[in-house]
């Protein structure tokens, strides 16, 4: 050692050589263990090697090239159906011709919205163009507006979205270009494309973020200035037409325009994802008739809603260092949390807007309220032709009654949709329940959503034929009475029970294009119902139905009653002081523990010899005894490892021949916004928003076949090929307020609508082996503080039950779902992912899940992974967070654990994820190419050290020789 400092080249050798080990040994040592997970997520994923060529679930696709090309053509297929047709003064559309020339406006026309950001947000670059649209169409633009918005003579532009966790309180630009940045030759190229001018109006959205709101009257989902001046040039500027195309998943304020007669169409977009926006052309010169029915409601003013007042930070802009509206701050300012309290009840979108514009008429007959308040109401589509309605079972539904014994059966209204216009296109049979409301008792809405079809396509008269252009269609519209019931949380009516009830007295079905306007000519069909009839078990699963969030409601001051709206509105809440709430303590709000209420003695058998591989399971009962066996013969180290393991994938188990999965985000289809090694070579789809908006179910489990071709075809390489087997989709929360940054995500305001499609979606998904894991349960309608310490949601349990829930709910009965993924968020104090109420009692126990639950990405101290097992939780999701103190000689620790596996692996052996895999398959688990990369690269840096070492030492021993 004395010779090796002694001779500066071995001196620089040694501190050189010791100091690269020391820092790739630690690499190493990290990328093997604790960011191992991150490592695969960033860079791929271990492969299974020797898979056959068997397929479990069949393909219309021959490759993964023609899967994703068979994508954007369906993608088109859907935005077909699901832009909406707000405004068409006069038949401006279709165009005349497909030989106009038209102008483009909108610095943003030039840079879509496609969908939103974050997790869910699906790729861009390339993506179709509303000039391509228009080209393809027939029509000719206008070049010079175009290079115009090209270049930055127009001004910067939209900025990119906001990183994934923000406040929420920023300012947002729309990047429209001021009017006076309009050079003279700019303007002069109007009149040569002046047939019609097309101006486009976008908004973002995304993850982390909610859209900001600036004060009582200011917020970015109204017409900023520039786009005012805009519009008011385009008019003076002598075009035959003009049309706004809305490029938002956010609805926006637009009653001036509505009103406004100047303006002749207004077509809302939404994200159209990779593809969609070619649909746009199409609809223009009407090869297209455009079908799709608003999914929220459009009010005339955002601050209407009673959501307003409980939503983001409440208002609280500006500096920094001001506390939110809706903080709630421990000693001083050492520790916050933040509250959004759903004072509105049950009354959020078209369940306000409809009840509170009844009231005001019943009290004045004169009353115009819901036309002062609404623009275009939920539900609302138009169409270029026109449709008449007959009901073909009146007879049966004469004297309709429901009764104890009829409760559970359905009851089919069969509507005959007849085109009466001069143009194909399809048609929405929506169909209302009104039930009786008495003062005082359990809070109703005038009008719930029950029901609805959309019609194959129809053709006029004089176009259709008996085989293939059908001119009529009959509609089976089947009610099930229990989406009619009430939640009475509170025995409201004093009849001594709490649970979902139909209380005794006249309801009504109403067949209507939306949920304000009955279809002139079809009256509304009487049912009675002559005495209670409650719910006190689940009509499906047989299990009992109770209170289950008492204390979910024990925050909000006062809940918005149809009997009192002024005085129950809700109020916006300053910050808090810990001392005024007797329910709280910063003992219960930083409470890890479990609330699952089972003790465990005995740890259950693991580590017996292994006699089955996992294939030999597949299509076996949850229940069947060979699961006993295969468990027992797991180590504890597996199901530690399987539960722990859970960013994008589950890991593999060797010993069971269970091969890794990858799982992905989210609801536009395939996407890692991690990385592109694993998931690539996939379809962005149109946001979630604009397929709510096709009001189409067939659609969306072809949607859900769609992306499942896609994960069938998966990872490929020249070793082996892995299938995408896990969807994080789709989402599934409403729309409670119109500034949520995820609505992208998410279907509607209404929870019938959302889980009816959403069980269409996670079908067409099963059919084709991917599992889809619906998302975020519960309660999860902002982003604003989402993960700082858990935005803690408070609510009753009528409205939970109703809206929040209830999407969830018939995705797990109806689409057979077998994954689901909860969130940031808390319920009262408890974490949803953390909470056995929530994920037991109600999602397995009441409804009857069998699957996986994961977590939301678990970033934060709050979301603990003990208390996620022994909640119903199986895996987590994290790349740095695992539960490091589960113990092997703890019952409880080895039975949650084990439960979890057992969970897991049942929905991965029903999964494409088995393609491949026989019984007798020679399979070989090979480690990701990262991982034997690293180890060669160590290996190599350990060889050229020594040979450096030998020739440095050799050199030094010739010069101390000397």
């Amino acid at each position: 050692m004395k010779l090796i400092f002694k001779n500066l080249h071995s001196r620089i050798w040694f501190i050189v050589s010791s100091v690269l080990i020391v820092i790739f040994t630690v690499v190493v040592i990290l990328a093997s263990t604790t960011f191992s997970t991150l490592a695969s997520s960033l860079l791929g994923s271990e492969e299974l090697i020797g898979r056959s060529d068997l397929r479990y679930f069949d393909t219309v696709a021959t490759s993964k090239e023609e899967a994703y090309e068979n994508g954007n053509l369906f993608n088109e297929k859907a935005t077909e159906e699901g832009f909406v047709l707000l405004k068409n003064d006069n038949q401006a559309l279709p165009f005349a011709s497909d030989e106009m020339s038209v102008s483009v406006f909108g610095k943003n026309s030039v840079n879509l919205v496609y969908g939103g950001s974050g997790s869910g947000g699906g790729h861009s670059e390339g993506a179709s163009t509303i000039y391509e649209s228009l080209e393809a169409a027939g029509f000719t633009y206008n070049p010079v507006l175009k290079e115009f918005y090209d270049h930055d003579d127009s001004g910067d532009g939209r900025g990119d979205n906001p990183a994934i966790e923000n406040s929420g309180t920023g300012m947002l630009a729309t990047g429209e270009t001021p009017y006076d940045l309009y050079s003279s030759d700019v303007k002069a190229s109007y009149s040569d494309y002046s047939d019609a001018a097309i101006i486009v109006i976008s908004r973002i959205g995304g993850e982390g973020f909610d859209l900001p709101r600036y004060s009582q009257d200011s917020h970015y989902l109204q017409l900023d200035d520039a786009e005012k001046d805009l519009i008011t040039a385009v008019k003076a500027a002598n075009f035959g037409k003009i049309i706004i195309v809305v490029n938002s998943n956010n609805v926006i304020e637009l009653g001036d325009l509505e009103d406004d007669a100047a303006i002749d169409s207004i077509i809302q977009v939404g994200g159209p994802g990779y593809t969609g926006i070619m649909s746009l052309g199409r609809i223009f010169n009407g090869e297209v008739t455009p079908s799709g029915h608003t999914v929220d409601t459009w009010a005339e003013s955002f601050n209407s809603a009673p959501s307003w007042y409980n939503f983001g930070n409440n208002l609280v802009t500006g500096d920094s260092d001001t506390p939110a509206g809706n903080q709630y701050l421990q000693d001083g300012e050492e520790e916050s949390f933040y509250f959004v309290d759903y004072e509105e009840g049950i009354y959020v979108g078209y369940r306000y807007y409809e009840t509170r514009a009844e009231t005001e008429l019943m009290a004045d007959l004169t009353s115009t309220w819901f036309e002062d308040n609404v623009v275009y109401p939920f539900g609302y589509g138009l169409s270029y032709t026109d449709f008449s309605w007959t009901i073909e079972n009146s007879g049966d539904l004469a004297n309709l009654e429901i009764s104890d014994a009829t409760k559970d059966a359905t009851i089919d209204i069969q509507v005959r949709v007849t085109n009466t216009g001069d143009y194909k296109g399809k048609d929405v049979v929506q169909l209302y329940a009104t039930a009786p409301y008495y003062a005082g008792g359990i809070e109703k809405s005038h009008v719930v959503l029950v029901g609805y079809e959309k019609t194959p396509m129809l053709y006029p008269a004089d176009e259709a034929n008996d085989t293939d252009k059908p001119n009529s269609a009959v509609v089976t519209i089947s009610v099930n009475p229990y989406y009619m019931a009430s939640y009475d949380y509170n025995d409201a009516n004093n009849n001594g029970f709490m649970g979902y009830e139909l209380e005794a007295g006249s309801y009504f079905f109403k067949l209507q294009t939306d949920s304000h306007n009955m279809k002139d000519g079809i009256n509304a069909i009487g049912v009675n119902i002559a005495s209670d009839i409650t719910y006190d078990v689940d009509p499906v699963t047989g299990n009992p139905v109770v209170n289950r969030f008492d204390d979910a409601s024990l925050e909000l001051d006062t809940v918005l009653s149809r009997n009192d709206w002024d005085g129950t509105w809700p109020v916006m809440k300053n910050t808090r002081d810990f001392a005024d709430y007797d329910f709280l303590s910063s003992e219960l709000l930083n409470d890890y523990s479990t609330n699952n209420p089972n003790t465990y003695s005995d740890i259950p058998a693991m580590g017996q010899e292994p006699t089955l591989k996992l294939i030999e399971l597949r299509g076996l009962d949850y229940n069947d005894p060979k699961w006993e066996v295969l468990l027992s013969s797991l180590t504890f180290d597996e199901i530690k490892s399987l539960a722990n393991n859970g960013a994008f994938r589950t890991v593999s188990l060797e010993s069971i021949s269970k091969p890794a999965t990858i799982e992905s985000d989210g609801p536009v289809g395939f996407t890692n916004f991690m990385s592109d090694v694993d998931i690539y070579g996939t379809v962005a789809y149109a946001s979630q928003a604009v397929m709510g908006a096709t009001w189409n179910k067939a659609l969306l489990e072809e949607f859900g076949n769609s992306v499942g071709e896609e994960g069938i075809f998966g990872k490929e390489t020249a070793r082996s090929f892995t299938p995408y087997s896990g969807w994080y989709a789709p989402g599934i929360n409403i729309h409670r307020s119109p500034f949520g940054g995820r609505n992208f995500e998410y279907f509607s305001e209404d929870a019938y609508l959302s889980g009816t499609l959403a069980a269409a979606e996670i079908k067409g998904a099963s059919d084709k082996g991917v599992y889809a894991f619906m998302k975020h349960f519960a309660l999860n309608e902002q982003e604003t503080n989402r993960d700082d310490n858990g935005v803690l949601t408070w609510a009753t349990e009528q409205s939970i039950r109703e809206l929040y829930l209830r999407p969830f709910e018939i995705a797990t009965k109806e689409g057979n779902a077998h994954g689901l993924m909860s969130s940031f968020n808390r319920i009262g104090t408890k974490w949803t992912g953390g909470d056995y109420r929530l994920l037991t009692e109600v999602l397995r126990g009441e409804w009857g899940f069998v699957g996986t639950v994961i977590s939301d990405f678990n970033v934060s101290t709050y979301m603990n992974s003990k208390q996620m097992v022994y909640a119903g939780g199986d895996l987590n999701l994290t790349t740095t967070r695992p539960w490091i103190s589960a113990n092997e000689s703890r019952p409880g620790d080895v039975a949650v654990l084990r439960q979890a596996a057992h969970n897991i692996l049942y929905t991965v052996v029903n999964s494409n994820a088995m393609n491949g895999i026989e019984l007798d398959t020679e399979l070989r688990f090979a480690m990701p190419v990262w991982q034997s990369t690293m180890y060669y690269i160590y290996a190599g840096l350990f060889v050229g050290v020594a040979a450096w070492g030998y020739f440095a030492i050799k050199s030094a021993l010739k010069k101390d020789q000397k």
